[in-house]
């Protein structure tokens, strides 16, 4: 379900967004030049679609992005009630995930998502000093594009801090969404 591609491409979006922006007012003078007058409007006109277009798409992708990370959330439920039936049978969480096979999982499930494919897990005290007094966590890397640290994190417990870990923590499910 979707790969990194878009997300490394991104800043080649940034940038002709910036030439779009930057043509108008280019384009408004060539416009005044018999030579140049039929290539500043065609400019002028594709920046003014494009401009209007690409703004409007952005809040959109983030829309997108969101409720694929909130099926993500639904997804890992079997891994979370893995993780909770072994601490409930060990009497405490599982140092790693391949204890949880097979008596818990067939294997260890990947995140479904290509861009993001594997589950970082962390638990006894270091989970509990990184994460909240969690005994446990998973977190997913979802960086999106370029230097940027976004990451969905499952704290059993629950709480969740309004900001922390880089950044703003936005619930999705039973998860959080780190925008960093």
């Amino acid at each position: 379900m979707g790969t990194s591609l878009f997300l490394w491409l991104a800043p080649i979006y940034v940038l002709a967004l910036l030439a779009a922006v930057l043509a108008i007012p280019a384009s408004l003078v060539a416009l005044c030049f018999r030579k140049t007058r039929w290539d500043a409007f065609r400019v002028l006109i594709l920046s003014l679609i494009y401009l209007p277009l690409t703004i409007a798409a952005i809040p959109l992708g983030w829309q997108v992005r969101m409720q694929r990370m909130a099926a993500f959330a639904e997804r890992s439920k079997p891994v979370v009630r893995a993780i909770e039936r072994y601490t409930e049978d060990q009497g405490t969480p599982p140092e790693t995930l391949e204890q949880l096979v097979p008596d818990y999982l067939q294997d260890v499930p990947g995140t479904g998502m290509m861009a993001y494919p594997a589950y970082e897990y962390c638990a006894g005290a270091q989970s509990r000093e990184r994460f909240q007094g969690n005994a446990w966590t998973l977190v997913v890397s979802t960086g999106s594009g370029g230097p940027n640290w976004d990451q969905m994190m499952y704290f059993p417990l629950q709480n969740y801090p309004e900001h922390g870990y880089g950044g703003r923590l936005e619930r999705v499910g039973d998860w959080a969404y780190v925008h960093e």
